[in-house]
């Protein structure tokens, strides 16, 4: 079967042919810049939405970061972040030793040792022998240090063997110092 359309029919056809191509690929293409517009308002929505969100949030985020930084600040000025304050912590102890009249104070300070208790933290063993002391004394010398010393330290343990006559002896306490690395 043959398929000839008659001559003055032709050039029409194919005007038709082409117009019908090129209408289509014209709906085609304005169909897929709509599709591309919406989907870009759509994005432009989702961030607006995320933008107002975060805005919200913001007094609240810099209230927190405030926060963090006054308690880091305070951490570091107590000599708790950062490499050990060795020299400070023996300044403290020959602060204390004159202000608290101790006869004896030595101590012997071991290698700094990471700890298992968290990533980044670390103490430092330090074993105090006092005297003369007694209960009273020894608690002023722990709460002084504590309190004016540059660092932070826990007690492991303390002993206080008095002396022969009952009242004034010598102590033997081990402290952990402790660090943090974390930046």
């Amino acid at each position: 079967m043959n398929l000839r359309l008659p001559a003055p029919l032709r050039l029409p056809a194919i005007w038709f042919v082409a117009s019908l191509l090129l209408g289509s690929s014209v709906f085609y293409l304005a169909l897929d810049a709509r599709t591309s517009s919406e989907t870009r308002q759509q994005a432009a929505l989702r961030t607006a939405e995320q933008a107002t969100l975060d805005l919200r949030r913001a007094p609240e985020r810099l209230a927190r970061l405030d926060e963090q930084a006054s308690i880091y600040a305070m951490l570091n000025d107590a000599g708790f972040l950062g490499e050990e304050a060795r020299l400070d912590w023996l300044g403290d102890l020959a602060r204390l030793r004159a202000s608290l009249d101790l006869q004896q104070l030595s101590w012997r300070l071991e290698p700094r040792t990471a700890s298992s208790l968290s990533h980044s933290l670390y103490s430092s063993g330090m074993v105090l022998e006092i005297s003369p002391t007694d209960s009273v004394r020894l608690g002023q010398f722990l709460d002084q240090l504590r309190t004016h010393g540059h660092g932070r330290f826990t007690v492991r343990e303390c002993t206080l063997l008095p002396d022969a006559n009952g009242k004034q002896g010598a102590a033997t306490c081990a402290l952990d110092w402790w660090t943090w690395d974390g930046q």
